[in-house]
């Protein structure tokens, strides 16, 4: 029996990402909405895990590029759309409904810039705000409210804030990168992947108690960075979803 394929390896990992948008999707028409950001944190999880594979097998390939965004298209741009437009939107109309769009409108175009622009250089920044950040910021207004007062918020607050971190998206601010896993001789980096771990098993166990604060300050301190200008020798970007 011929063995799979290694460079499908990583697809196995982006096909998992789109289950578990799909499941959100299905879990949003049941009003089970703390099922959803869990689902959306798995999606997360094994979309991280579809690159770092790709790369660790050296089969990086278009096909994987293709399938991965339009996974996350599902999993963090349809997602919050529908889960913004099931909660809020039904006494709006059509106001609310171009609303709850725009995760998804500014979700796909930034993903379309990622395909057909090149990588260069440094990993240090995002241009723009990242798809999954994004997808993770609008669940987790919501989140946090429900954790807090048994409520999904007040749309007076969310909806503005929809709207501001969908063009974030396709804005040219630099967003730092968000923390990964690596362990190795760079001390650093292994301490920052530690802090990664132990922020995945807060918010598990928090929610978006936990979560909401913590996007908050990724958001504020890039936002602030950039305000204040950059350090020439970190100026490089990297275009990313």
């Amino acid at each position: 029996m011929k063995k799979p394929r290694r460079k499908f390896i990583p697809s196995i990992f982006t096909i998992l990402n789109l289950f578990f948008g799909f499941l959100a999707i299905i879990h949003i028409y049941q009003d089970k909405y703390e099922t959803v950001f869990y689902l959306v944190l798995l999606a997360g999880i094994f979309d991280f895990l579809d690159g770092k594979i790709a790369r660790w097998l050296n089969q990086e390939t278009d096909f994987g590029v293709e399938l991965d965004s339009l996974s996350d298209i599902i999993s963090f741009c349809m997602v919050p759309s529908l889960l913004i437009n099931r909660i809020f939107m039904a006494d709006l109309g059509f106001v609310g409904n171009v609303i709850s769009f725009f995760p998804l409108l500014f979700g796909a175009v930034r993903l379309a810039r990622y395909n057909i622009m090149t990588s260069g250089g440094s990993v240090k920044y995002f241009n723009g705000m990242p798809v999954p950040a994004m997808a993770l910021s609008v669940l987790s207004i919501v989140w946090f409210n429900i954790n807090l007062n048994g409520t999904t918020g007040n749309p007076k607050i969310v909806l503005p804030f929809v709207i501001i971190l969908s063009f974030l998206m396709v804005s040219n601010i630099r967003f730092s990168k968000p923390l990964g896993v690596y362990f190795g001789k760079d001390v650093k980096r292994s301490v920052m992947s530690i802090v990664s771990i132990g922020s995945l098993i807060l918010t598990f166990i928090f929610g978006g108690l936990y979560l909401f604060p913590a996007i908050g300050i990724y958001i504020i301190t890039s936002l602030l960075n950039w305000v204040t200008g950059y350090d020439d020798e970190d100026s490089e970007l990297l275009v990313e979803k």
